[in-house]
Parts: C-alpha cells; structure tokens; sequence
C-alpha cells in the first residue's frame, strides 16, 4: 500500500505478515532535521528495497511504490556532548 497522507505524522496502524501493527510514521525532513537539530552528524542514508531476485515473491513488485523503510545512521558529535 503506497503512503498516503504523508505530511500527517503520527501513529499508524498497518497489516504486516498476517498481523495488525501500530507504528510511527515521520517525514524524512522530520527524521534527518531532528538528528541535525540535537548534534548529530548523518554518516549514512539508505531507503532499502527488496533485491532483484525477490521479485517474484507475490505482492514484492508493489514494493518498488515506495521505500520500505529508511536506515539512518548518525553519530554525535563530539561537541555536542559537553
């Protein structure tokens, strides 16, 4: 299911594997702003996808509509921590 209503933060309710979950949901500029705002120092940004050879696993297509999640790395920075 694609994202909808993407500039409304807030709690969400999803079907993942069979099962009804709550998660929270953010803008990129929410999650990245934050780090950045509280002394943190990005190191690394990924939007995983499904790989190549899972494409024809039932519904894994639809996965390329969007990202399945963000990994965000970040380190504080040493000044920050005084």
């Amino acid at each position: 299911m694609p994202v909808d209503n993407y500039f409304y933060p807030g709690e969400r309710k999803t079907n993942f594997l069979s099962c009804e979950i709550l998660k929270e949901h953010h803008t990129l500029t929410q999650i990245v702003m934050g780090l950045l705002n509280n002394g943190f120092a990005l190191e690394a940004l990924e939007e995983a996808q499904p790989p190549g050879e899972m494409m024809d696993i039932p519904g894994m297509a639809d996965e390329m509509r969007r990202s399945m999640m963000l990994l965000v790395r970040a380190r504080a920075c040493a000044d920050s921590l005084l």
